[in-house]
């Protein structure tokens, strides 16, 4: 699924069947690079949302702050 941040489209992937049991939200930005995700969120198995994690890509270096606000917020209406 695509998602609009700042006027361009972000690709949101829903990994819900990973073989860990984790819920994961990759967040691929297409200004940066399109096959590379710039973070993603997870939920642990039997977690619940305060359990949830994000993970920066280290290829990507800095994340302005807007843009995780924005992911988190995506992020928590969908692994609700």
């Amino acid at each position: 699924m695509r998602e609009l941040f700042g006027g361009r489209e972000v690709e949101v992937i829903d990994f819900q069947d990973v073989t860990s049991g984790e819920h994961v939200l990759e967040f691929r930005d297409t200004a940066w690079r399109s096959n590379e995700a710039v973070l993603a969120i997870s939920v642990p198995d039997g977690g619940s949302w305060s359990d949830a994690v994000v993970s920066v890509n280290p290829h990507r270096g800095d994340v302005p702050v807007t843009f995780m606000i924005w992911a988190i917020g995506v992020a928590e209406k969908k692994m609700h």
